[in-house]
């Protein structure tokens, strides 16, 4: 992270357009206290003072001091200014010069600060419209961040090479190698020169490098390509659907999908293939007898259906947007609205949620009002809409947000594992991966930390095995600050 705002008392957001003198004027204080002035209107407002950290932290996140300047077109139409006071004489500035289109942003700038600039205009927006009192801080933070897609960027480095550990957090011998994943049916894909074959956790090369690609294990068979195509191997090896395909997926629910001849469809593990709907444009996997497909509808606008796992067409192109099906039913969108079909094709429950997740353990993560609770499969709130954001239920417990930290509650809402963590991924085999300061690490159903958080990124645990992403070595670095040129080659390796 280059540059900390730890002192930083307020935040300034300008914008102008181009062609007027005119300006809107945002101030945030650390109090919370809002004040915003244009146009020879002005609005007072006290936001929640997590609001401003979290504002805070995220300039952090995206190196706001090494940004710090002027960005864009000088004839674009728009400035937009973000200033950073951190005491009576000390500021840091960025400006954005953009133009305006449909709700984006055109033209350059470093990553993070559009989003910054676009979770500001939603500050503004409600201080304009007045703050409600009867809202919580928790509320007011997760309906605006709810609406920005922020891009992750780990201020700790650069992501460097896969490894693999045990539970104890122990490195297995196939690091070394150049692995990757999927880990299915004991064996991992990996590289060596410039053919892909599959190894054992242990190192040991099982099936030969002979491959110019691969998806991984998955249900048993691996998808592969060589010269003539992909096809399909079994564990030992065998190539047990010959190579036809223009592109392949991975099976799953018994089917994988395929291309060949200029037509899409599905494939069953004898090889059996079926086309895909009439003028499908995308195709999802299967999962639970049905795979979501879209196409146009009956009045010729993009919608999605369902088809069977015999190639009929179980739904025709209806809805907005329609899921996987898990434990028996979908979420499906309709009027920017989600319920859930069953596997009749109806609504099992009616749509009413501006977010909805898949069954797990007969609850699913539903959004009303911007927060998020939990549903059984009648459609019953059974854990009242209190979150910023939710995960799936996994052994019983689910990562669940609270202003900006993550935590677990159990099946009764009750929260379980303090919300400490800058984010979680659900429990497997009894251990969760946690980010902590923008680290991964592992922890278990106590909230004890049994794997420290060492990691770029992190993937659950499965077999008794988990993927994890070190950080990638240090640049080289050429300070210039004074006569001197000092190159930094990173950490001195100590004689052995």
């Amino acid at each position: 992270m280059n540059g900390t705002l730890s002192r930083a008392t307020q935040i300034v957001y300008r914008v102008n357009p181009r062609t007027s003198s005119e300006v809107d004027t945002l101030t945030l204080e650390l109090t919370g206290q809002a004040r915003w002035a244009g146009h020879g209107r002005e609005a007072t407002g006290t936001l929640p003072a997590g609001l401003f950290a979290e504002l805070v932290g995220r300039l952090e996140q995206y190196s706001f001091k090494s940004v710090t300047g002027v960005h864009g077109d000088a004839m674009a139409d728009y400035q937009h200014e973000i200033e950073v006071h951190e005491g009576p004489k000390k500021r840091s500035r960025c400006t954005l010069r953009v133009n305006h289109e449909s709700g984006t942003l055109l033209g350059a700038a470093p990553t993070g600060i559009k989003e910054m600039v676009k979770l500001l205009d939603l500050i503004v927006a409600r201080v304009q419209l007045g703050i409600l009192n009867d809202e919580s801080a928790e509320q007011v933070i997760a309906a605006l961040l709810r609406q920005v897609d922020f891009p992750y960027v780990n201020p700790h480095g650069d992501p460097g090479a896969f490894a693999l550990i045990d539970r104890r957090g122990e490195l297995l011998p196939v690091s070394n190698q150049r692995f990757t994943m999927p880990f299915s049916s004991g064996l991992l894909p990996v590289r060596v020169d410039d053919k892909m074959g599959f190894v054992r956790p242990s190192g040991e090369l099982v099936i030969p490098a002979a491959f110019l690609l691969t998806l991984g294990f998955s249900e048993g068979l691996a998808a592969v390509k060589v010269a003539e195509g992909w096809g399909y191997i079994d564990v030992k090896g065998v190539m047990v659907i010959p190579p036809q395909f223009v592109s392949a997926g991975n099976f799953a629910d018994g089917l994988a999908h395929v291309h060949r001849g200029g037509h899409g469809g599905f494939i069953d593990k004898s090889g059996r293939f079926f086309a895909d709907p009439p003028h499908a444009s995308q195709v999802g996997r299967f999962a639970g007898g049905f795979a979501p497909y879209r196409a146009l509808s009956r009045i010729g606008v993009p919608a999605w259906g369902y088809v069977d796992r015999h190639g009929a067409v179980a739904l025709p192109p209806t809805h907005d947007f329609a899921g996987e099906f898990s434990e028996g039913l979908a979420a499906a969108q309709q009027d920017d609205l989600y319920g859930y079909l069953g596997t009749n094709m109806e609504f099992v429950i009616q749509p009413q949620f501006s977010v909805a997740g898949e069954f797990h353990g007969g609850l699913a993560a539903v959004a009303v009002d911007a927060l998020t609770g939990y549903c059984d499969r009648s459609g019953t709130m059974v854990i009242e809409p209190r979150f910023a954001r939710g995960g799936a239920f996994a052994e019983e417990l689910a990562p669940v947000v609270l202003g900006t930290r993550t935590g677990f509650i159990d099946t009764k809402g009750k929260l379980v594992i303090e919300p400490s963590f800058d984010t979680a991924l659900p429990f497997s085999e009894g251990l969760a991966a946690v980010r902590i300061n923008h680290r991964w690490g592992y922890i278990d159903r106590s909230g004890r930390r049994v794997v420290e958080p060492l990691y770029e990124s992190a993937l659950p645990f499965a077999g008794g095995l988990a993927c994890v992403r070190r950080f990638a070595d240090p640049k080289p670095v050429v300070h210039t600050g004074s006569k001197k040129v000092i190159v930094n080659l990173g950490p001195k390796s100590r004689p052995g």
